[in-house]
């Protein structure tokens, strides 16, 4: 009697649902980066600033929060943004929760990013979602954003150890000759291949460890072949 069957052989797809969630100005300049360049995730922005928000592409917006800030952001108060996310936590948390794997982008030194992204972050854990944060650190001439920035990254880092930084004044060093948007563009350049880089090794490693699996034999007797594991062309949305 043949024991395996079409169900045994069908190939197991590894297809996570990746978010890219932008946070605050610069955060929600990468998340439109994403959306405008067609990335198969989805983005969410999410801002105090009503204006700037509606100048967001992005596949979700999530404003936070009228009655606080009455759509003009939080001045670069970190408590502000951190409240305004926690007011908002059950709008958030809807726009997260099925999703495998989430990046948070945040420019540090500012209000909204810097003091939402440990409520996200928090929302996460409690979801049991994968989570990366990449944190724009000001440049050096941006010297009110400095401490505020440093002092955000501690909040953010307990509540998302997986926390990445980018310096901007290394993207000047290379670029010395680059005008302020080209460079803006070359950060937000390198933030799209890390969370591309970052997605493609956390599924091969899932896929290597499903293949070490097949190949101890552990599969009962009579139940089959063992199916083949594949990575899809692009990650699922």
């Amino acid at each position: 009697m043949e024991t395996d069957t079409k169900e045994n052989e069908a190939p197991v797809m590894i297809e996570p649902r990746i978010a890219v969630v932008g946070l605050g100005g610069a955060g929600c300049n990468v998340a439109s980066e994403f959306y405008n360049a067609l990335a198969p995730v989805d983005t969410i922005a999410i801002n105090t600033d009503r204006r700037a928000l509606d100048e967001t592409a992005a596949d979700k917006r999530i404003y936070i929060c009228k009655a606080v800030t009455k759509g003009e952001g939080t001045k670069g108060d970190a408590k502000i943004g951190r409240k305004c996310a926690m007011i908002h936590e059950e709008e958030i948390e809807k726009a997260v929760v099925g999703h495998d794997i989430v990046f948070l982008v945040v420019g540090l030194g500012g209000g909204t990013g810097t003091g939402a992204a440990p409520v996200v972050a928090e929302i996460c854990n409690r979801n049991n979602i994968m989570i990366f944060t990449i944190g724009i650190n000001p440049f050096f001439f941006e010297n009110s954003r400095t401490t505020a920035a440093r002092e955000g990254l501690t909040a953010i880092r307990a509540a998302c150890p997986t926390t990445f930084t980018i310096e901007n004044d290394k993207i000047l060093d290379i670029m010395p000759n680059a005008s302020m948007s080209e460079a803006m563009r070359a950060v937000n350049k390198s933030i799209i291949d890390f969370v591309q880089e970052t997605t493609v090794s956390i599924v091969s490693g899932i896929k290597g460890e499903i293949d070490a699996v097949h190949k101890t034999g552990t599969r009962k007797a009579g139940m089959g072949k063992m199916p083949e594991t594949q990575i899809a062309a692009g990650i699922k949305t």
